[in-house]
């Protein structure tokens, strides 16, 4: 469970901290109040791309910082994205790949947007779903498919 949130210098969000409780979280407010930031610090925090734009202007840097309560286990992920360079990540104050923040984080946050469902209506995502839950290995029809369209694209 995410348990706090804080945020320093993405976008409009000079600094903010939030704590969370148990259950569902909605973000709400008016336009530009920074709900997008939040979305996005949250996104950083499970390995996605960073974008040195999303920097508040003047600021040298953006921190995301997010405290996640699991059982017993307690992990501090952290996310530093420098308004020019690299990023870098940190799960309890060790610096780590965004990969391996995301094996640790991605399964602990779920963002859905508001036409997240739409998914559900697209035939391919259908078939995804239902081949991982019936454990089927699509490895060798994924390669074989590949190489169709590789064939393909020679023949054009």
């Amino acid at each position: 469970m995410l348990v706090e949130l804080a945020v320093r210098n993405l976008g409009v969000i000079a600094e903010s901290r939030i704590a969370l409780g148990a259950g569902m979280t909605a973000l709400t407010g008016e336009t530009g109040a920074g709900k997008t930031m939040v979305v996005e610090a949250l996104r950083l925090l499970s390995g996605g791309k960073a974008d040195p734009s999303r920097v508040r202007e003047g600021a040298a840097e953006a921190v995301v910082e997010a405290l996640f309560a699991l059982d017993d286990t307690e992990w501090v992920a952290r996310r530093v994205v420098p308004a020019s360079g690299r990023s870098r990540s940190y799960l309890n104050g060790e610096l780590v790949t965004a990969g391996e923040l995301c094996s640790v984080t991605g399964g602990l946050i779920e963002i859905h947007g508001q036409h997240s469902q739409q998914a559900l209506l697209d035939r391919g995502s259908q078939r995804s779903a239902l081949d991982q839950y019936a454990g089927i290995d699509t490895g060798p029809l994924d390669a074989a498919r590949r190489s169709l369209a590789e064939l393909q694209e020679q023949l054009a």
